[in-house]
């Protein structure tokens, strides 16, 4: 009370000082006294404001105690706490509320009372019963960086630590974090007879929402659910040059990329468990030179809808394992048909565990629904000013079927395999004339049927100079349409330089690189594809521009083709 009077005393001096001065101004003055008064004026504004400033303090130090009176007390105190707050007071509390931008103790929906944060307090990450709008961000590390990146080859949950946005959940025990991308492209394609210009989601890294919870246990231990999705109007992995234009927007793919739940410990590594990343995924994607949104070791990722022209007639494969003479100008194999990376045993429904780390290596293995099993060994690591990150892995997938030319015994679902060829050969659907389906069937270009062996290795010097180089071969239980031996493997090499063209925008890369893949369906084919890439990242709106200009090449032992070449201008925007 004796603060309270204090205050009070002095707010009515200097009430009586301000109604003095007004009555001054009312007679004759000088403008030298009118100064005066106006300073004196000023000074007494500044002190009703400090004094108001007190009284706002001094009613908060009172009403935290009962606060946590009735918080401690229980949910029965807390909802007479709640009752008992009549309609007018309650709705004075909010606007309080608004007008000083900051909570009041007011009863949460459960019945309880919130503790009153103390000021230029910011609750901790696992501090729970807080007001979400003080918590500045529920979960360190996977607002922006998802599970498993290229650039981060280490035990489930160890990623950059990057604040997330604030995000409500509903059992207070998870901490939520909501992320994503958008990443659009137009897409220039001229395949030797025509050309145009799409508008797509670029697939080398699509579009993307996700969700991720996760609690700490204890000290090392931790565990959570990850949820992403992506959403792609017309992907660039699909969408064809000419044939499927315009693209109607229920094109749209929407595709559950990851949907796990799991458990981790820094002493004992992880287990996780749902659809999501296999162990072997990503081993063919490392990659420093910070031009992968726009080109790395997946082609098909960039234009797989677009296909190869032939050059004259030829004998092709068609329905039924027979082959009939297609014309010349006839829509050939996809890109997607004759380019693939290898990548392990990609995303899938399986249990995986990641070992802990030592001395930057990392060892995870998985077994998949239908009996398939995979093995990965990764290492990241620096030394004088560069970086070196590196993944190989073996995927065992004999026991998954093949899909061949023909159906296959015991999957009635399963669509017989074109063999990637964008429109349907003369005659093999028993018409004249060129057919043009929506999208092209690329065929079984997965590791089904096959022992794979994998890897890739990136270096990032000092001074911005990169190196990465990846690799992939598969034994495979089947032969070709033709009967003939496969022996399909994968190469890829890529220099590339990093530096600040613009300091004040953010980092710049170049690169070049070159794939190859032979005998991915057929025995003797040879698919070649050369990229140039660049890429601005510009910090302030976390965005990335992209620019690639890219020609593909292939040869085939029955027909021959012209070459494609593909142009992509776009933008990946991240949240």
């Amino acid at each position: 009370m004796p603060q309270r009077r204090t205050v009070w005393v002095g707010a009515m001096s200097a009430v009586i000082l301000t109604c003095t001065a007004h009555a001054v101004v009312a007679q004759d003055t000088t403008q030298q006294e009118l100064q005066e008064l106006r300073a004196l004026v000023r000074q007494q504004a500044a002190t009703m404001q400090a004094m108001q400033r007190q009284l706002d303090e001094i009613e908060s130090r009172q009403r935290a105690p009962r606060g946590r009176a009735a918080a401690s007390a229980g949910p029965v105190a807390g909802a007479k706490a709640a009752t008992a707050l009549p309609a007018p007071a309650a709705q004075t509390a909010a606007a309080d509320q608004a007008q000083q931008g900051r909570p009041r103790n007011v009863p949460a929906p459960g019945g309880e009372a919130l503790p009153l944060p103390q000021p230029g307090h910011i609750p901790g990450p696992n501090e729970r019963n807080v007001v979400v709008t003080q918590q500045p961000g529920n979960l360190p590390g996977r607002s922006t960086v998802q599970p498993y990146t290229s650039a981060g080859m280490t035990s489930p949950g160890a990623s950059p630590l990057v604040p997330a946005a604030p995000v409500s959940s509903g059992a207070d025990r998870i901490r939520l974090s909501l992320s994503g991308q958008v990443d659009r492209m137009l897409l220039y394609g001229n395949d030797g007879k025509t050309s145009a210009v799409r508008n797509v989601d670029n697939n080398n890294s699509s579009t993307r929402l996700r969700v991720v919870g996760e609690t700490q246990i204890n000290a090392t231990a931790s565990g959570g659910i990850n949820l992403e999705t992506e959403l792609r109007p017309n992907s660039s992995a699909t969408t064809t040059l000419t044939q499927n234009l315009p693209q109607p927007a229920s094109a749209s793919t929407f595709t559950v990329r990851q949907a796990e739940a799991y458990m981790q410990d820094i002493r004992y590594g992880g287990v996780r468990l749902g659809f999501g990343s296999t162990a072997s995924y990503l081993t063919t994607e490392v990659d420093l030179s910070g031009t992968a949104v726009a080109s790395y070791s997946q082609v098909a990722d960039f234009d797989g809808g677009f296909a190869f022209r032939q050059r004259g007639a030829a004998q092709v494969p068609a329905a039924g394992g027979r082959f009939v003479l297609s014309p010349a100008g006839s829509y050939g194999p996809a890109v997607g048909a004759v380019f693939n990376f290898f990548d392990g045993l990609g995303r899938d429904n399986r249990i995986r565990y990641d070992t802990p780390r030592w001395n930057g290596f990392g060892l995870a293995t998985s077994f998949l629904d239908g009996d398939a099993f995979d093995i990965a060994l990764r290492y990241a690591g620096a030394f004088d000013g560069n970086q070196l990150v590196g993944a190989i892995a073996f995927a065992d997938a004999l026991a998954r079927h093949h899909l061949t030319l023909t159906n296959v015994a015991g999957l009635p679902g399963a669509a017989p395999n074109l063999y990637g060829y964008a429109g349907v050969p003369t005659g093999a659907n028993g018409t004249e004339g060129l057919a043009t389906p929506a999208s092209p069937g690329l065929g079984d270009v997965s590791a089904n049927g096959s022992y794979q062996y994998d890897g890739s290795l990136s270096l990032l010097l000092a001074n911005g100079i990169n190196f990465t180089v990846a690799g992939g071969y598969r034994d495979v239980d089947y032969v070709d349409p033709q009967g003939r031996k496969l022996t399909p493997t994968f190469l890829f090499g890529k220099i590339g330089y990093r530096t600040t063209l613009f300091p004040e925008v953010g980092i710049s890369a170049v690169s070049f690189d070159i794939a190859q893949n032979n005998a991915l369906q057929f025995a003797g084919d040879h698919a070649q594809s050369y990229s140039l890439a660049f890429v601005q990242v510009v910090d302030a709106l976390a965005m990335e521009l992209f620019l690639d200009a890219r020609i593909q090449t292939l040869h085939r032992t029955f027909a021959t083709y012209d070459d494609l070449i593909a142009i992509g201008l776009g933008a990946r925007v991240r949240f």
